[in-house]
C-alpha cells in the first residue's frame, strides 16, 4: 500500500472530508509511522473505508485542530497515548502477540472493553482454536519472537517463579495493583529459598531498574536477561503487573498472576492487594491447571483481535467502525 491510504489533514477549512469521514488521531511516533503507510492495519482500513464511499484523514493528534475534530460527528480512531472517550471513538493498538490489533471502544490494554467481557470458552470451536493456537505460537515458540527483540535462546535452570517488570507506576491512571519492589520481595519470601528470575524491562527507566535490581540482590531474586521463552519455559509460574509477557506465557501453558489491571485477566489469577501475593502463588497453579489456553487464544486474538494478513480482514474492521458512526442505532 502507499504512505498516501490515509489523507494528510493540513489545514481544516482547506479539507474537504466528504460524508461521514474516518478521522485517525495518531499521537508521538505514530503519527510519522502512518504518515509514511507502514501499517497495513490502517492502509487496508482507509481503503475499504474509500471502497465503502467514506474518506479516511490522519491528523496528529497534539494539534488544536486534532481536539476541534472530537466535536465533529465523525468516526475517529486514536492511537498513541492518548484516551478521549465518546460513542464515536475508537482506540487502536498492536496487540501482544506480532501481527494482531485491537480496535476497542473503551480504550487498549487494561482499559478496554475486552476486560469486560465473558469468556466462555463452550462456544468456541475448540478445533480452530487448536489449529490457530498451534500455528500462532509453534511460530512464536520456535523462532523465538516476542514483542521486544530477544536474545539468543539458552540453557537456564529452572525456577519456582519468574517475575516481568514493567515501567508504569508513573502513570497518571495507574493500571497496577501492587508495586513492583513489593512484587518482588514477597514473591522471594513465599519462595523460601528457591529459585526466583526478575526480567527487567528492557526499555525501563534506568534509576527504576537500577533500583529494582538492587532490592532484587537484597532478598535473593536473581536478575536475568534471558529470552522471556527460555524463562517462561522453565519457570512455575509467571508474576507481572500487566505485561504483554504474561499473555505471551499464556501461549506456554503457565499459570499467570497479575498484579495490575489487564483485559486478559480471564486466563490468569489477579491480585490487588500485596498481601494476597503469596497465597496466589500457591493457588494459581492449581487453579489454573485445566485452563482452555488454547480456546482463550483464539477468543483473544481471532475472535476479538484483527489479522490485517488475513483476507477477511478490511471486512471485520469496517463492520466495527460501521456499528460506531454517528447515526448509527
Amino acid at each position: 500500500m502507499s504512505a498516501s491510504a490515509l489523507t494528510l489533514i493540513d489545514r481544516l477549512g482547506q479539507t474537504d472530508f466528504g460524508k461521514g469521514p474516518v478521522i485517525v488521531h495518531a499521537s508521538e511516533t505514530w503519527f510519522r509511522a502512518l504518515r509514511e503507510g507502514r501499517f497495513a492495519f490502517f492502509n487496508k482500513l482507509a481503503a475499504k473505508a474509500r471502497i465503502e464511499g467514506h474518506g479516511a484523514f490522519l491528523i496528529r493528534a497534539e494539534r488544536k485542530a486534532a481536539q476541534r475534530l472530537f466535536e465533529k460527528p465523525y468516526l475517529h480512531i486514536v492511537i498513541g497515548p492518548i484516551t478521549p472517550q465518546g460513542p464515536h471513538i475508537l482506540h487502536a493498538h498492536p496487540h501482544y502477540i506480532w501481527g494482531f490489533w485491537m480496535l476497542d471502544p473503551s480504550g487498549v490494554h487494561g482499559r478496554a472493553a475486552q476486560a469486560d467481557r465473558v469468556f466462555d470458552p463452550d462456544v468456541i470451536d475448540h478445533r480452530a482454536a487448536r489449529y490457530f493456537f498451534n500455528g500462532v505460537t509453534g511460530h512464536m515458540r520456535r523462532e523465538n519472537v516476542s514483542k521486544l527483540p530477544q536474545p539468543a535462546r539458552a540453557q537456564i535452570d529452572g525456577a519456582y517463579a519468574t517475575i516481568f517488570a514493567q515501567d508504569i507506576e508513573h502513570f497518571k491512571q495507574p493500571l497496577h495493583y501492587v508495586p513492583m519492589a513489593e512484587v518482588i520481595t514477597r514473591t522471594a519470601q513465599a519462595a523460601q529459598g528457591r529459585r526466583v528470575y526478575l526480567k527487567l524491562h528492557p526499555a525501563g527507566d534506568a534509576a527504576r531498574n537500577a533500583t529494582l535490581s538492587e532490592v532484587a540482590r537484597g532478598c535473593g531474586v536473581t536478575v536475568s536477561a534471558a529470552s522471556v521463552h527460555d524463562l517462561i519455559a522453565v519457570s512455575d509460574r509467571i508474576v507481572t503487573q500487566t505485561s504483554a509477557v504474561g499473555f505471551e506465557a499464556l501461549m506456554h501453558k503457565k499459570p499467570v498472576i497479575l498484579c495490575g489491571r489487564t483485559e486478559y485477566h480471564h486466563a490468569a489469577w489477579v491480585v490487588e492487594e500485596g498481601v494476597d501475593l503469596p497465597r496466589a502463588l500457591e493457588a494459581a497453579p492449581v487453579a489454573l491447571a485445566s485452563f482452555p489456553y488454547e480456546d482463550y487464544f483464539y477468543w483473544a486474538l481471532a475472535v476479538h483481535g484483527f489479522e490485517p494478513a488475513k483476507e477477511e480482514f478490511a471486512d471485520r474492521v469496517w463492520e466495527l467502525c460501521k456499528a460506531h458512526m454517528p447515526g448509527q442505532p
